[in-house]
């Protein structure tokens, strides 16, 4: 039996259905929600000369002690204080218990198989470092300006004459009055441009627009590599950011070409991550286009799209494999996400009274918008 720890949050859809996959098959999974910590949940770390011993524990966390045999860093979050805690005692509170969590996680199951290993997904995060190390690979990437710089963002702007668009360095939410509203990737002119002042304050990232035949969402774990087609040229409101397309886009299985996959799997040595969620654009003339690679990436909402492409089987496959290297091979018995989406809803639907959910966290930042779950 193989004992899988999954740090994530608590209306995880990926987390939890991965985890009914992996206990149907007679393993242990154990999801551990941040953001029940501290007031729902314990952790403890000791260190008694060479020995060191630590210990989770919360609601639905049976099973919470070492050893982990797998680490899937899903998306964890941090530590949730209770709302009547003192204004003044908010940021020391709050600073150690994210200190105690991130000493924590650095030394939960050091021997482990960790997807993705912690510093590397740290790295793989950081929008500058991936484009760079992009290019590194051999990835073509847009001419892109991250500045906050008023002069230089309104010179790169007039380059591109209104063809250029701006993306968040993280998903952007604002929550009021039970709505939601969410930042996507935006055309942009000089003219769309706030004040002076107020551009210095948030810096942003800024490309040029590229033509679009259609776009790829490509899902590597280990070696093996798969290719969706999303045809977001077909529908009006998804032809800047397929994310704002729902139940409306058409999805199909595609193919890179060997020397855009080979390219892909050195980014992925370089940022030393084994699992990503490749976003590209494909051009008229059938180049490849990088926008980036998510290390946390949704990827089931593909599969409940087109069941053709199976995703859950290989993911499951990969984590008990525990292998850098691993290719999927097809099985008759193979996972179906139809199978598991279904009980991972009502699984939540039952335990989230439970647990807390995290604070100011777009839990789905790559998801078509009607996916959303």
């Amino acid at each position: 039996m193989t004992r899988i720890l999954i740090p994530t949050y608590p209306q995880d859809v990926h987390a939890f259905e991965v985890a009914l996959a992996l206990e149907d098959r007679g393993h242990a999974a154990v999801l551990w929600h941040g953001s029940d910590f501290p007031t729902l949940a314990s952790a403890s770390i000791e260190i008694r000369g060479e020995s060191l011993d630590w210990e989770i524990a919360g609601p639905d966390l049976d099973g919470g002690r070492p050893p982990f045999d797998v680490v899937w860093h899903r998306r964890p979050t941090p530590p949730v204080l209770p709302d009547d805690l003192h204004p003044g005692d908010r940021p020391v509170a709050k600073r150690e218990c994210q200190a105690f969590l991130d000493g924590l996680y650095h030394l939960a199951a050091p021997d482990a198989f960790w997807v993705n290993p912690l510093e590397s997904f740290e790295r793989a995060e950081n929008k500058p470092v991936q484009l760079r190390e992009a290019v590194r690979a051999g990835l073509t990437v847009p001419p892109t300006l991250m500045s906050n710089d008023p002069a230089r963002i309104r010179r790169f702007l007039d380059e591109f004459h209104g063809r250029a668009v701006y993306k968040p360095f993280y998903p952007a939410q604002w929550d009021a009055d039970d709505q939601m509203a969410v930042l996507l990737t935006s055309e942009i002119t000089a003219e769309d441009l706030p004040g002076d002042e107020l551009l210095r304050l948030t810096p942003g990232i800024f490309q040029a627009r590229i033509d679009k035949a259609h776009e790829l969402r490509v899902t590597v774990m280990g070696h093996h590599v798969v290719t969706a087609r999303l045809s977001s040229q077909e529908v009006e409101e998804t032809r800047l950011d397929w994310r704002a397309a729902g139940a409306k886009l058409r999805i199909e299985p595609d193919r890179l070409p060997e020397d855009v996959e080979q390219a892909c799997l050195r980014l992925m040595r370089s940022l030393g991550i084994l699992f990503g969620c490749f976003d590209f654009i494909v051009t008229p003339e059938g180049g490849h286009v990088f926008l980036e690679v998510n290390p946390a990436g949704q990827f089931l909402w593909v599969e409940e799209s087109n069941p053709g492409i199976p995703l859950l089987a290989p993911f499951v496959d990969f984590l008990l494999s525990r292998d850098p290297g691993f290719r999927w091979r097809p099985a008759p018995d193979a996972l179906r996400h139809a199978d598991y989406g279904p009980r991972a809803l009502d699984g939540i639907r039952a335990l989230h009274p439970r647990h807390r959910d995290p604070e100011n966290t777009y839990v789905s930042s790559d998801l078509p918008q009607e996916a959303v779950r």
